[in-house]
């Protein structure tokens, strides 16, 4: 017991591990350049002016379907490098000004429902 109560003795090599704190990483993460990206042009989804107040794709397809409950699945794509931080933008500013939907997924799962009902492959 009076071992536990000994002041704890520590190397020379252990107090500059210590000294140093937290590792840096060697290389830092590769960004994209956007300007540097050349994507073909994509269609763009023309917003209907509506008096209804806009919903969120899930209760919008719930309440499509009545009572029936929607299943949520994982997709896995490749998308041009600018789209996701065009997603993250327009998430963040509909979710700051309170307009639905507002969340990454019920935006991707309206535009792409819009685009399916458009070329006739969803009812």
């Amino acid at each position: 017991m009076s071992a536990a109560l000994q002041p704890l003795v520590v190397s020379p090599e252990a107090r500059a591990i210590i000294a140093q704190g937290t590792p840096r990483p060697l290389t830092q993460n590769p960004t994209v350049a956007v300007d540097s990206v050349k994507v073909q042009p994509a269609v763009a989804a023309v917003a209907k002016p509506s008096n209804e107040p806009q919903q969120s794709a899930k209760a919008r397809t719930e309440k499509e379907r009545g009572a029936e409950s929607v299943a949520i699945v994982s997709a896995t794509f490749r998308l041009p490098a600018t789209i996701p931080p065009a997603l993250l933008k327009a998430s963040s500013e509909r979710k700051i000004k309170k307009i639905q939907p507002f969340t990454q997924q019920d935006i991707v799962a309206d535009a792409l429902t819009e685009w399916l009902k458009k070329n006739g492959y969803q009812l």
